[in-house]
């Protein structure tokens, strides 16, 4: 057993920082996660990192899955780390645990059901291609800024009745929970209170005219055990809708296109046969998203050979977890019709993400979409034009310039 941090920790955990991981030549971190994975299939599958006050972090497959699915020793209230800055609310569900976290699932996850995500899939399609006709006749575009971010904000707009418009906010406004508290925390304090003034006045909007059957007023007019939601429970939901649905979604979509760019014979495949398309974007969660929730240690306990104190923040490293050889056969290749595929970047276990049948449909839409109008693009190497990925706990591709033949408007 290994009694302490100082004896678990190696170099490569020792500066980890989720927040600034080391990038490689082709834009992303793959050379860095194959590093903390080849580490853990050495044997140190968990080790402590010395930044934001120290905190442990889990690279191996079945360490981050007994952590994720052990909600009693490992707590959701550690959830986000370092905490977003998001005002008065809390991460509904995200940073709670049960009885809590189960009170409020069964209340909000009518909306979210595998049905329900499916029959939107139209919409989903509607939006994807209004989206592609604004660029479609320039021959470039950064399909991160264009489609990918744009995409799930216009979309959770028109689910929750509120105007598609309003999606440019609502990307503004996650930037600013999710890493302004670190950039501009005073900034950050402003931008979250806009929000917050948003939210109550389309809470007080529908409370005048109940009975909407937009998904923001069934939610509101939802009762469980005779109580509904408080105007504060409606800013939480809200909150948490924006930051698990447009970040996961636009980092999926985005690296989606970046591979597609570049892996020739992938795209080709896809074109070929679009079924492998629902597919391929698993295989892109699996490899090209790195979610990283952290849970709260509840207790002193020993774990996988590690001792962990009660208030210790643990981290589950899903990017480096989602290769594990042990778990997936030939781990670094991109395998359409992978089966089965347990990848973690939807989470586990009860807190598994409320919205993945949505985040599924709108990610694998905008790439069918955009592979029917733009079969031939590739990278964008002028100057300037560069592939960017951001850190986090919801990491991922935040530019992904590509050009292309120009063509006509569908309109």
């Amino acid at each position: 057993m290994t009694t302490g941090a100082e004896n678990a920790t190696g170099d490569i955990f020792k500066d980890f920082d989720h927040y600034n991981p080391h990038i490689g030549p082709d834009g992303s971190p793959s050379d860095y996660i194959e590093a903390i994975r080849n580490q853990v299939a050495a044997g140190q599958r968990i080790g402590r990192s010395e930044m934001y006050g120290g905190f442990w972090v889990a690279g191996g497959y079945a360490e981050c899955q007994d952590i994720l699915k052990d909600t009693k020793t490992f707590s959701n209230k550690g959830n986000i780390f370092p905490k977003y800055e998001t005002g008065d609310a809390i991460l509904m569900m995200a940073e709670q645990d049960d009885p809590d976290h189960r009170k409020y699932r069964q209340m909000v996850a009518g909306p979210f059901n595998p049905m329900r995500a499916r029959a939107l899939t139209d919409q989903v399609r509607e939006h994807a291609n209004r989206l592609i006709d604004r660029f479609i006749g320039q021959g470039e575009v950064n399909v991160s800024q264009g489609l990918a971010n744009e995409l799930p904000g216009q979309f959770t707009a028109a689910f929750l009745g509120l105007p598609a418009e309003d999606g440019d906010m609502y990307r503004d406004w996650v930037e600013a929970m999710a890493r302004g508290h670190l950039t501009d925390p005073e900034g950050a304090k402003r931008k979250v209170a806009d929000m917050t003034a948003y939210v109550q006045n389309v809470i007080d909007e529908r409370r005048r005219k109940p009975g909407g059957t937009d998904v923001f007023s069934t939610i509101i007019d939802t009762e469980f055990e005779g109580e509904r939601l408080t105007d504060w429970e409606l800013l939480s939901f809200f909150t948490i809708l924006l930051i698990g649905g447009l970040e996961n979604t636009s980092r999926i979509i985005s690296g989606s296109i970046w591979r597609l760019s570049w892996d020739l014979d992938l795209r080709r495949r896809l074109l070929a046969k679009p079924s492998l398309v629902a597919g391929a974007v698993e295989e892109i969660m699996r490899l090209y998203t790195g979610p990283a929730p952290c849970r709260l240690v509840t207790e002193d306990i020993e774990f996988h050979g590690i001792a962990m104190k009660k208030g210790d923040t643990v981290m589950t490293l899903s990017g480096v977890a989602n290769r594990d050889p042990e778990v997936f056969p030939n781990p670094d290749y991109l395998i359409p019709d992978r089966s089965p595929n347990p990848h973690l970047s939807l989470g586990q276990g009860v807190h598994r993400c409320l919205g993945a049948h949505l985040v599924r449909v709108e990610a694998k839409v905008a790439v069918e979409e955009f592979l029917k109008r733009v079969p031939e693009f590739q990278l964008d190497k002028r100057e300037g034009k560069e592939v960017t990925w951001e850190g986090g706990q919801a990491a991922g591709f935040t530019s992904v310039p590509i050009v292309f033949e120009p063509q006509q408007a569908a309109g």
